[in-house]
């Protein structure tokens, strides 16, 4: 039982069980480095009570923020923000999406006929991250990066990205190797500034809920106080529609690698053979890096209708559709100038992390996919919020046990 557990013991089976890919390995990681011999279901119904625990105290911390005015919500700064100044620092909100099945009220019962069926659902995370960097008077990077026209990179990180956007069901989705993914030796400028502490909230729910978190996050972080703000996010809809609601007041960013997505599907399948699509590639990824988005929209728009096969045409008409969309997101150039980042890359490493735990065909979460998420996010936080936790949780306790009082 949970009760037979020192508060040390306890802190170590949340590690446990949150750093590895399972309650099991989690038991055997603990019985082997710390000789403790916790089972794996007790492991479980110790971190799940201690999820639940960091769920209340973030709905508290809500409905806290929710009763301040709006000018304190907008611009104001708490008493907890970090002391250090804006100077040299920007502050970015980064959106993503991972997989895990989900039991829905539909698991156990008879499948309809022609029902196809996926539990396969999408935990959302926000990064909030600070970076390091300094406006400049001129586009810093105005050539585009080698590793961007070159084929070696590109492709594998097309393919990877369509991959997750098909949504691929498995323990992990196929990815390209870390020599293909790594960018070329002789391109070692940085697309964007140094990151420094990064935080991180999660959720199984809505967007609007993710929405909500990110902002009662970054108010705390002090972000409402900065003067330079980014809002990044890949093309999504659901993405801008918390830009709108809760931080139209950042500059929105669509992730440089998605929009490459777009630009190399549309040269591809608008070209006779691979030549021609590399060639039309190269031109168009210029132009979208040195911010001329509306010549590559002039030349892929009649392109469109050229197409004699339906399924041709109807991938370039999507991807029309998402370029022009997304051209007011799409100002490189000034966004660089002003030193603001201009991927999401922080965001999907994140992602990669929590998928390890979260993801996997053997893995249907239920009531326990929320508090182990929340964990999940805690634990990559570099703000520390687990630290805090357990100072909290330990100076709650009175030494006595509760229980029913007599009849």
């Amino acid at each position: 039982m949970e009760g037979e557990c020192s508060p040390a013991v306890q802190r170590k089976v949340v590690s446990a069980s949150t750093r590895a890919a399972s309650y099991t390995e989690a038991s055997e990681a603990l019985e082997e480095l710390a000789e403790l011999a916790i089972s794996a279901k007790q492991c479980e119904r110790i971190t799940q009570r201690i999820g639940k625990e960091r769920l209340q105290e973030r709905a508290t911390r809500c409905e806290q923020f929710e009763k301040l005015s709006i000018p304190e919500q907008k611009w104001g700064k708490p008493t907890d923000a970090p002391a250090n100044s804006w100077d040299g620092r920007v502050a970015a909100v980064l959106l993503d999406g991972g997989r895990a099945q989900m039991r829905d009220e539909r698991w156990g019962t008879p499948r309809i006929p022609g029902e196809t069926r996926s539990w396969w659902r999408e935990p959302k995370i926000a990064c909030l991250t600070t970076y390091q960097s300094r406006p400049s008077t001129e586009d810093p990077m105005p050539e585009v990066p080698e590793c961007l026209l070159d084929p070696l990179f590109v492709i594998p990180r097309v393919m990877e990205m369509k991959r997750a956007r098909g949504g691929l069901s498995g323990n992990q989705q196929p990815e390209a190797s870390a020599a293909e993914l790594e960018p070329p030796p002789s391109d070692s400028r940085r697309w964007s500034p140094e990151p420094l502490v990064r935080s991180v909230v999660g959720t199984l729910g809505s967007y609007d809920e993710l929405g909500r978190l990110a902002e009662v996050e970054a108010w705390h972080r002090g972000f409402a106080t900065a003067p330079r703000r980014a809002f990044l996010g890949d093309g999504l809809l659901a993405n801008w529609s918390v830009h709108r609601k809760r931080f139209s007041g950042y500059i929105a960013i669509l992730d440089l690698m998605h929009g490459l997505t777009y630009v190399y599907t549309g040269a591809l399948e608008s070209s006779p053979d691979m030549e021609t699509c590399w060639h039309r590639y190269c031109r168009w990824i210029t132009w979208v890096w040195q911010g001329k988005v509306e010549s590559l929209l002039e030349e892929l728009g009649p392109l469109v209708p050229a197409a004699t096969e339906p399924a041709r045409r109807e991938s370039l008409e999507d991807c029309l559709g998402y370029l022009t969309r997304n051209v007011g997101r799409m100002r490189y150039p000034e966004y660089r100038q002003q030193g603001l980042p201009i991927t999401t890359v922080l965001a999907e490493s994140t992602i990669k992390q929590i998928n390890r735990r979260m993801k996997g065909t053997e893995k249907f979460w239920h009531d326990g996919g929320e508090p182990q998420l929340q964990l999940c996010c805690d634990r990559i936080s570099q703000t520390q919020p687990l630290d805090a936790f357990w100072n909290r949780r330990s100076a709650r306790q009175t030494g006595f046990r509760k229980s029913r009082a007599s009849p």
